[in-house]
């Protein structure tokens, strides 16, 4: 063997992985505490929303889904904690958080962005509405509007290209 050679080679070249490894295990750690703190503080505060949504013969509800404010504060729903109970021919999904504002002297609750997912006969189409505001009943915390126009984000042809929701309800309490 040719010593000189074996001088000139170069020796192992370090791995880059473990710093790549370590640095996306610090950013999931990161992103798993501020979950954990969301959750936390949204199940502290003991606070809840139950939603309807109603469109002809079909109606889908959810109760109790805990959010971390209470009104009139800013209020985040957090969509994936949405498990819509529905009955009729369409069923509903938020494909979005929501959040809503409140106006206590207009009593309003208003949403700037609305995304919803309608799945009838088969078919899914996907509508966004913009500044969706509920009224407020007496002095409730509950919230009630329609009909709702939406356009048309997603879907097949079939999906026509705006529709209205019939109602929308939201009843804020503890």
């Amino acid at each position: 063997m040719d010593l000189r050679r074996a001088r000139e080679r170069p020796g192992p070249v370090p791995h880059r992985r473990p710093a790549t490894f370590a640095a996306a295990a610090v950013t999931l750690l990161l992103c798993a505490t501020a979950s954990a703190s969301v959750a936390a503080s949204s199940k502290e505060s003991g606070d809840f929303v139950d939603l309807v949504l109603a469109e002809g013969d079909s109606r889908c509800e959810v109760e109790r889904v805990p959010v971390g404010a209470a009104p009139p504060a800013p209020v985040a729903i957090d969509a994936d904690r949405i498990d819509f109970d529905c009955g009729g021919d369409t069923s509903f999904e938020f494909r979005g958080d929501i959040g809503f504002a409140f106006d206590d002297a207009a009593g309003t609750a208003t949403a700037e962005d609305v995304r919803i997912a309608a799945t009838k006969y088969g078919v899914t189409c996907t509508y966004e509405a913009s500044r969706v505001t509920l009224e407020r009943e007496d002095a409730t915390r509950r919230y009630s509007g329609g009909p709702i126009g939406a356009k048309k984000a997603a879907g097949s042809f079939l999906c026509p290209g705006s529709v209205n929701l019939d109602s929308a309800e939201a009843r804020f309490h503890q």
